[in-house]
């Protein structure tokens, strides 16, 4: 009985090892791609040959890999083996990578920024029955497909994920941080067991997102644009919605360059927006429009362009001094002085010198200066002249922009809002200030500084906690279900889609 025993004990550990042989022979590349393409050729791959040839291959073509480096690090790592092949090359999966390639233009993206064509066709070379019959072909192939996997792999989830745009680089006065795909996502791309998950994954999944992507699917044309315009204007857009940056949503002051409205959002939703006037556009007319030159087109913002930025607003300043900028000062309070030697008093603005206010600023010879040689700043002090109105939001920035009220109300009654220096002139100032402050004791000082007629004063009010502000700009939007498009006043799309 013990022997009968000790027989089957023997011949299970047979049965076993006879499985667990098989199946590591299964997994070997060899077999792999015979049992999937029925290719004899395959039976005679030898391990250490094929990475000696995809070694020498990624080293030549390592220059027309968008993330070289990290792909040549990678397979230097995991001794050049076909890793990718050997994983997603059962049952079809690179078929799906291969698909979602082609269709790449439905995320407003060129099959050619992925090589689609080479793609499908180096896979279907490989996975043919007789399209390969030496094995120094079968080396050359399978090497181009494993490099031309990854290569795909990596530069649709970043696009997918991060955009294909780094708009940090591209545009000029764009100074929100744009998140890149690092070292740790692209190693999770290529580490990924199931392709399909992986590629369902890092689909955009936003509402705004999914908005513009059925737009563009069903063909609409948006008033005044052509269906040509339209369609790579939601393009543009699209990439926008991709990009991924570090912004607080919980409360944000938000304003819409192309669509000179701000909005104040709490949890994503609107709870007060109202008109506002941005800086001096280059494109106001709207006459430049989409090229379909392949260069790129260099971003020239003229130097009334109100910044893309995210900060938070510190505080405010009722009642404040305007410190005029020397850009303003040379090229427009100088004209206006040298016409009239009294308008700088009229205005009740000071001339400082060193530090200091000149004295009877009219006895100045203003004809001996020009705007590259003017000796003197200006500051205008509060009251009701005073260009900044009678409250203007602080926060950081490098720019020295902020937002203020205005004592000029007739450009709020204009379509077209942009003719400011740069700065943000917000057609209800009070409204903004109790939304930041609520209704207790700072606002009430506020109000009432506001609206004293008493001699004005500047007054600093510090804000807690502080409150994010956004100045974006977005030439397309979903407000209530339905898409509104912008005039490209900064002619940042034309630049963004030459890229594309």
């Amino acid at each position: 009985m013990a022997f009968k025993n000790c027989k089957q004990i023997v011949f299970g550990a047979i049965i076993l090892l006879f499985v667990f042989t098989s199946c590591n022979r299964e997994a070997t590349l060899d077999r792999i791609l015979f049992k999937e393409t029925k290719n004899k050729i395959y039976k005679d791959i030898d391990t250490e040959k094929l990475s000696a040839v995809l070694k020498s291959t990624l080293e030549k073509d390592a220059g027309n890999l968008k993330k070289s480096e990290f792909i040549t690090n990678y397979y230097k790592q995991n001794g050049y083996q076909a890793t990718l092949i050997k994983k997603f090359f059962p049952k079809e999966k690179l078929d799906l990578l291969a698909e979602r390639l082609t269709n790449a233009s439905e995320h407003g993206l060129s099959p050619n920024y992925f090589k689609a064509d080479d793609y499908q066709k180096t896979l279907s070379l490989v996975n043919s029955k007789d399209g390969i019959n030496n094995i120094e072909d079968a080396y050359q192939q399978i090497a181009k497909l494993e490099i031309a996997t990854a290569d795909a792999l990596l530069n649709y989830s970043n696009a997918l994920e991060f955009g294909v745009i780094n708009p940090n680089k591209v545009l000029k006065r764009y100074y929100i941080e744009t998140k890149q795909a690092d070292t740790a996502f692209m190693e999770n791309i290529l580490g990924s067991v199931d392709l399909e998950s992986l590629l369902d994954s890092i689909q955009p999944k936003s509402a705004t997102y999914l908005a513009l992507q059925k737009a563009l699917k069903s063909g609409i044309t948006a008033e005044n644009k052509s269906s040509e315009e339209t369609q790579k204007t939601l393009m543009v857009n699209m990439e926008r919605a991709r990009w991924k940056q570090d912004i607080d949503t919980s409360e944000v002051v938000y304003v819409n360059i192309p669509a000179f409205r701000l909005d104040v959002l709490k949890d994503g939703k609107s709870i007060m927006n109202m008109k506002v006037v941005v800086g001096t556009g280059r494109n106001n007319s709207g006459k430049a429009t989409f090229s379909d030159d392949k260069k790129a087109v260099k971003d020239v913002p003229n130097s009334h362009e109100t910044p893309v930025l995210a900060s938070k607003i510190h505080s405010v300043q009722v009642n404040p001094v305007w410190n005029i900028p020397t850009s303003i000062a040379g090229k427009e309070m100088l004209k206006h002085v040298q016409a009239d030697r009294f308008y700088l008093a009229n205005a009740g603005i000071d001339v400082l010198q060193n530090g200091k206010v000149v004295e009877d600023s009219e006895d100045i010879d203003w004809s001996a200066f020009s705007a590259d040689d003017l000796p003197y700043r200006f500051r205008q002090r509060p009251g009701d002249e005073n260009a900044l109105g009678k409250i203007k939001f602080l926060f950081k920035n490098n720019s020295s922009v902020y937002l203020h009220d205005t004592p000029s109300q007739a450009a709020f009654g204009r379509d077209t809002r942009a003719s400011s220096h740069g700065c943000v002139r917000v057609e209800e100032p009070l409204d903004l200030a109790k939304a930041l402050f609520g209704d207790g004791d700072k606002f009430k000082t506020i109000k009432n500084d506001m609206e004293s007629s008493d001699q004005k004063e500047a007054k600093d009010i510090a804000l807690s906690p502080k409150t994010q502000v956004v100045l974006d700009y977005r030439t397309v939007e979903v407000k209530d279900n339905k898409l509104n498009f912008y005039p490209d006043v900064y002619g940042q799309d034309i630049v963004l889609y030459s890229y594309m």
